[in-house]
């Protein structure tokens, strides 16, 4: 039985994680001839497994069919996108299986670091007497300066709460007994694509776990007892990708993730995740270390996770992902994708910063941008509250954590939550008759236009607005 007393943490570390997007718009993502040189020394991730791509999602039970009769295990499988991944002994698995028919491609199933790890440190909040937003305590105290940035007392007022749409968040699994989450969180569609660890997380697992309060951010309940999300009404479902322990995961995990959002009707799936490929096979991971890869694998990659979201977004699902937090301005570094950011059909997100947070003063500006956040008119679509703490910790992001605790964190992986928010406002208002084309249109035609009325570099089409985005 988990604790169900409230505790409030404060990151000394900002949960930092890569991952960009281009937008349903077909944003370019053709790799430039332009390589970095590569280390020799540099070391290729470990896998245990392979991806095994057949030409046609109708062909993947003769594919495995083959592969068993050659002594190959298949570990699972995601027919939906014709991919099996599959575990074998042989050496020369990769050049055997291309032999066979009706293969298109087989890749290492590499498990690396989609979310970096962190630290936190216990603080102390004061209590304060419930008085939908002004009963939560936190929300009370103006802690919560992200929902103030983004006008989504406005759109609660409006009659706006997100009921009836639902949110899938796509992570290292999430706090089924916080008593923030549990009102909104449906168990039995959420699920583990991590093996040997279930979606909801151990007890044992430290506060801060990246899943828990994302989770948060989009749709902590209204209940009084101390935050209050962006659509604290909408229905969360919890989806697995990465381990709680480590943020590592397979690439063919995130892939079944997204497969399942989209068979499953999500309305709106949240990736505050990412990695950095290289045409020349430089792969950088969440926590900023280098590996290398065969270079003829990158766009094997690509391509498997680009069908995977298609496979979603044809079925109805507005993809959200987080921006990264390399601070690199992407015009002009064609060479490089993100994954799942990199990607078409996914809405892109930059993370926006107060100028000093002062919760006593009448005004602060909440559109500076954060000292970390990856940028680029070609990349970013949107912007949205993402906190920093090179000021004061108060600048970043409060949300949930594990067994009821709550703690700070910044980084473009707080940011997406609150457009995944946004998105489950505009959806339940339309009774969920909008595609996600519409969805994203909605979105970005109705943020405020904080750096001019084109395309931003560090803004994308503007910074979100939940009031705007369900009156307009």
């Amino acid at each position: 039985m988990k604790k169900t007393t409230i505790k409030l943490w404060k990151m000394l570390v900002c949960v930092f994680l890569f991952g960009a997007v281009f937008s349903s718009c077909e944003k370019e993502e053709n790799l430039s001839e332009s390589e970095e040189n590569l280390a020799t020394d540099l070391q290729e991730p470990p896998f245990k497994n392979y991806m095994v791509i057949s030409e046609s999602s109708d062909l993947t039970k003769s594919v495995e069919n083959s592969l068993k009769t050659s002594g190959s295990e298949i570990v699972s499988s995601i027919p939906e996108i014709g991919i099996s991944i599959v575990s074998s002994k042989d050496v020369n698995f990769i050049e055997n299986t291309m032999k066979k028919k009706n293969i298109n491609a087989v890749v290492p199933d590499y498990e690396i670091a989609w979310i970096p790890t962190s630290k936190g440190i216990e603080a102390n909040l004061p209590e304060a007497t419930p008085s939908i937003g002004s009963t939560e305590p936190y929300y009370f105290y103006d802690y919560l300066w992200g929902l103030e940035a983004i006008d989504a007392p406005d759109a609660w007022n409006a009659g706006f709460t997100g009921s009836g749409a639902n949110v899938f968040v796509l992570d290292s699994g999430i706090d089924a007994e916080h008593v923030e989450l549990a009102p909104n969180l449906n168990t039995s569609l959420s699920a583990s694509f991590v093996p040997g660890e279930d979606w909801n997380v151990l007890e044992s697992t430290p506060f801060d776990n990246h899943g828990t309060h994302v989770a948060g951010t989009i749709a902590a309940a209204q209940n009084g007892l101390g935050l209050i999300g962006v659509a604290p009404h909408a229905e969360l479902v919890a989806v697995k990708v990465l381990s709680e322990f480590t943020g590592s995961g397979a690439f063919s995990s995130i892939n079944a993730g997204i497969v399942y959002a989209g068979e499953n009707s999500a309305d709106v799936i949240n990736m505050s995740l990412g990695v950095t490929l290289n045409k020349n096979g430089k792969l950088i991971d969440a926590n900023g270390d280098p590996y290398k890869i065969p270079a003829k694998y990158v766009m094997e990659i690509v391509n498997a996770q680009q069908k995977a979201i298609d496979y979603a977004y044809k079925k109805g699902s507005t993809i959200i992902a987080s921006a990264g937090n390399d601070g690199v301005n992407y015009d002009g570094n064609s060479a490089y994708i993100k994954l799942p950011g990199g990607l078409n059909n996914v809405v892109t997100v930059s993370a926006t910063a107060p100028e000093g947070y002062d919760w006593t003063a009448d005004y602060t500006n909440f559109d500076i941008p954060s000292s970390y956040t990856t940028h680029g008119k070609s990349l970013v679509d949107i912007a949205a509250p993402g906190g920093d703490g090179d000021v004061a910790l108060d600048d970043m992001i409060l949300s949930t954590g594990n067994n009821n605790s709550l703690f700070w964190s910044a980084g473009t992986s707080m940011a997406a939550p609150h457009v995944s928010g946004v998105a489950a406002l505009i959806i339940a208002k339309n009774g969920g008759d909008m595609n996600p084309q519409e969805v994203t249109k909605q979105i970005e035609k109705t943020a405020d236009k904080v750096d001019g009325n084109g395309q931003s570099t560090f803004f994308g089409k503007g910074r979100i607005n939940a009031y705007r985005a369900v009156t307009e």
